[in-house]
C-alpha cells in the first residue's frame, strides 16, 4: 500500500481466531488521521482485539473535497487488505468522527426536516452525505453529515454495518454511566487529530455538544475554559475527565490541571472490559470503541 499507515497499536487475545471471525463483533472508529477497531467476543463477554492505525500526512481528512477523496481512497484499500478488516462478522459498528453535528430533542425532531437542522448550524456540501442517529439513552437525535465517499467504502465492503456518530456514541455511554453522579455537572473533552469535542451533563443529561477546531493545547485549554465560564462552571469544583488522544504525561494534561483543580482520564468501566486486551491498553484513548451495545441494531 503506498505510504503505509502506521500500527500505533496492537494486541489481541489467544481468543481472537479468525476462522470463526463470524462470531465476533467489529467496531471500525473512523477518525480524521487514520483509524481504529475493536474486535470483542458476545461468547466470552470480553475484547479480543484493538488495534490503531494512523495515516500518512497527506492522506488525513482537512478540509476540502480533495482530502477526502484521497482519504476515501486509502481506506477502500485499507478495508479489502488487512487481515482482520478482510473478516467476516456477526455485527459491525461503524463510528463516524464529524464536526457537522447536532442535538435536537425527539419530540422536536422531524424526519423530513433532518437537513435543515444540520443547515442551520453548519455549511454542508453536496459531497456529504446526512445521517440520523437515534440515541439510545435519551430521547433525543443526533443529526450529523459526512463525506459521501467514506461511507460508500464503508457500505461496499460492510453494507449492513451500523453507522453511528462519535458524539452519540460517547453520549450513549455517558448518559447511562453518570446518570446518578453526585457531582451537579460534569465536562466530558475527547482529544483528536486537529479537534476536541466538549461534552458537558447536567443532572445526568446533556446541556452541551460541540466540536472545536484546536492546532495547539492552548487552543484547547481555551476552548474548554470559554465553555466552563459561558455555563458557570466553577473551575474548582467541576471534574473535568479528558479522553481520546491524550494522556497524564501529555504537555495538555499538565497545562490543563493548571486551570482545573479536578481533571482526570476517562477510563473504560464494565465487565466487557476485563481480560488481557483491556489490561494491555489505555482504555480512555478507545473509550468509544469499548462499548459492544453499539453493534446492536
Amino acid at each position: 500500500m503506498p505510504g503505509d499507515y502506521q500500527t500505533q497499536f496492537s494486541v489481541y487475545d489467544r481468543l481472537f481466531d479468525p476462522a470463526v471471525s463470524e462470531e465476533f463483533f467489529l467496531s471500525i472508529r473512523i477518525e480524521p488521521d487514520g483509524l481504529s477497531f475493536s474486535v470483542y467476543s458476545p461468547a466470552h463477554g470480553r475484547y479480543i482485539g484493538l488495534e490503531s492505525l494512523t495515516f500518512p500526512d497527506s492522506v488525513r481528512i482537512k478540509d476540502g473535497p480533495m482530502a477526502g477523496i484521497l482519504y476515501s481512497d486509502y481506506l477502500s484499500r485499507l478495508l479489502t487488505n488487512h487481515p482482520v478488516l478482510t473478516n467476516n462478522y456477526r455485527k459491525v459498528c461503524a463510528i463516524f468522527h464529524s464536526r457537522f453535528f447536532t442535538l435536537v430533542p425527539g419530540p422536536l425532531f422531524n424526519d423530513d426536516l433532518a437537513g435543515d437542522y444540520l443547515q442551520f448550524v453548519h455549511k454542508i456540501g453536496a459531497d456529504s452525505r446526512i445521517l440520523i442517529q437515534n440515541l439510545r439513552s435519551a430521547d433525543i437525535r443526533l443529526v450529523y453529515g459526512v463525506y459521501q465517499g467514506l461511507i460508500q467504502e464503508m457500505e461496499s465492503r460492510f453494507p449492513d454495518a451500523r453507522k453511528v456518530h462519535e458524539t452519540g456514541a460517547l453520549l450513549d455511554s455517558l448518559l447511562p454511566r453518570f446518570k446518578r453522579s453526585e457531582a451537579p455537572e460534569l465536562i466530558f473533552v475527547n482529544i483528536e487529530y486537529g479537534s476536541a469535542g466538549i461534552t458537558v451533563l447536567r443532572g445526568g443529561l446533556p446541556v452541551f455538544c460541540n466540536s472545536f477546531e484546536c492546532r495547539t493545547h492552548e487552543d484547547t485549554v481555551y476552548f474548554i475554559m470559554f465553555v466552563m465560564e459561558q455555563l458557570a462552571l466553577n473551575p474548582e469544583k467541576t471534574p473535568l475527565y479528558l479522553l481520546g488522544k491524550t494522556g497524564k504525561e501529555d504537555a495538555l494534561f499538565r497545562l490543563l490541571a493548571k486551570y482545573v483543580k479536578k481533571v482526570d482520564l476517562l477510563e473504560q468501566s464494565g465487565p466487557q472490559v476485563g481480560g488481557y486486551v483491556t489490561v494491555q491498553s489505555e482504555t480512555h484513548r478507545y473509550y468509544t470503541l469499548l462499548n459492544p451495545s453499539l453493534c446492536e441494531l
